[in-house]
């Protein structure tokens, strides 16, 4: 038996950072990775769906090409190409983060899944070697999440596809359903579309995704109208089938029983907590119910010396948080740093549909919710100097301010690059810079950000 000083279980996006930080105060740590270093992010999710949205972009570009007085008298998509292009840059951030992890001293890196035996060992079984035993007086959990399948009759006896199986696909789909209107089911939908697809997204909500404003997810639904991406909701799916390579999904609607048939189908349904078979049972670790690891604000469990963090502990499920919650542990818990919380943090995030998606702080909808006063200020991108030459128009930019105080409540920034302007906000948020400051700041002409001047401009003078 090895003792070290932390155990690290998964090296995700909380896990990686974490255990490069507690080496490098001179401590002793291992961690334990049952599948691949990375994490979701690196492996399944933020990397490899972004490389190849962006060979679907380039589709989408060319495809309109003669809308900017290009002549391009015909192309084809290599699915082939698109899937090598992936694994490679995979594989790129992948050894990158492999060297940084095996430079650092004192850290121990071990493959293998991890299972607590007590509260302060675990048992490592490790493929075609001998199983491990392992002690420490902390562990950190980060054993991140999963896709979630849903009990839909037989759904598991057919070969569908889920947010990773899909991008390993060597040939473009005839015909792509969807199950799932959610993030990934939007970003899926969308690209594959543009390879080529023919696609069809089912969701049982009343809407495209639901948790945003009804004007977003109406001017959403417009743009993958546009681009003839089928879209069906409120319906529920009861039966799928799979003969003669051919999925149908049978589901009941508000018009009745009905059924779609395509060549492929994606469950894009959500994810679940990995929180199951690490042996937490046996210690009586707390999870909510939905089987997050439940945690206090320095990211420990009821057990004593045993953390979570990042999806698997209910943090917002974005990299970038799992990063900040291995940012904010380390501080609270070896620096004495008890000033750097997860509570009220602000959450951005960025939805990688075309148009880009973009959310920080509240949308109406919640302020609505918490009965929160605010004031809107919307301005569609049909009207800004820069989406016009670059001839992309969809979205809008819309705000929410406090009347009184005018500081900044939240934005929804759906236009391109909008992820880069939504930091913009963010940063004023943490500054709290009032929205009437930033309406006439001189901002560089011609950019997307100069339109802040006239989102702000926009605020109604009436309270909601």
């Amino acid at each position: 038996m090895k003792k070290y000083h932390a155990i690290v279980i998964g090296a995700g996006q909380s896990g990686m950072p974490l255990a490069k930080k507690i080496s490098a105060k001179g401590l002793s740590v291992a961690l334990i990775e049952k599948r691949a270093l990375g994490g979701t992010c690196i492996n399944d999710g933020c990397s490899p769906t972004k490389t190849m949205a962006a060979s679907a972009r380039v589709a989408h570009l060319v495809g309109r090409a003669g809308d900017f007085g290009i002549n391009v008298r015909d192309f084809s998509v290599d699915q082939k190409a698109i899937r090598k292009r992936k694994d490679y840059i995979v594989e790129l951030f992948r050894g990158g983060a492999t060297k940084g992890l095996k430079k650092a001293e004192n850290l121990d890196i071990i493959m293998g899944e991890a299972v607590f035996r007590t509260e302060k060992t675990v048992l490592v079984k490790r493929p075609e070697q001998d199983d491990l035993v392992l002690e420490a007086e902390k562990f950190f959990i980060n054993t991140g999440s999963a896709p979630f399948i849903p009990p839909i009759e037989g759904l598991e006896d057919s070969p569908f596809l889920d947010s990773t199986s899909i991008m390993e696909l060597e040939e473009t789909p005839e015909h792509l359903i969807v199950l799932g209107g959610g993030y990934i089911g939007l970003e899926f939908g969308q690209m594959f579309k543009r390879f080529g697809s023919k696609v069809t997204i089912l969701d049982m909500a009343s809407r495209l995704v639901p948790k945003e404003d009804e004007d977003v997810c109406k001017e959403i639904s417009t743009i993958f109208a546009e681009e003839k991406i089928d879209s069906l909701v409120n319906i529920k799916a009861e039966k799928v089938s799979y003969q003669n390579k051919q999925f149908t999904l049978h589901y009941k609607g508000a018009k009745g029983p009905g059924r779609v048939s395509g060549s492929h189908l994606l469950v894009a349904t959500g994810r679940k907590p990995s929180s199951e078979h690490i042996g937490l049972d046996s210690l009586g670790v707390k999870l909510s119910s939905k089987g997050h690891i439940v945690v206090d604000e320095n990211f420990e469990t009821n057990v004593p010396g045993i953390y979570a963090l990042g999806d698997v502990a209910g943090s917002p499920p974005f990299t970038h948080m799992a990063y900040h919650d291995a940012h904010i542990a380390f501080n609270r818990i070896f620096e004495g740093n008890k000033s750097l919380s997860a509570k009220d943090r602000l959450v951005p995030y960025c939805v990688f549909i075309d148009p880009q998606l973009a959310r920080i702080g509240w949308n109406e909808q919640q302020a609505k919710e918490k009965g929160i006063s605010y004031t809107t200020g919307k301005f569609w991108m049909k009207h800004a100097g820069r989406a016009l030459e670059t001839d992309e128009t969809k979205g809008f930019f819309k705000v929410l301010v406090d009347p009184e105080s005018k500081q900044i409540l939240g934005a929804t920034i759906l236009s391109l690059d909008g992820g880069e302007i939504m930091a913009v906000l963010q940063m004023a948020m943490v500054g709290g810079v009032p929205y009437d400051q930033i309406q006439h700041l001189p901002i560089a002409h011609p950019t997307l950000a100069e339109s802040l001047n006239n989102l702000m401009g926009q605020v109604k003078r009436t309270n909601k």
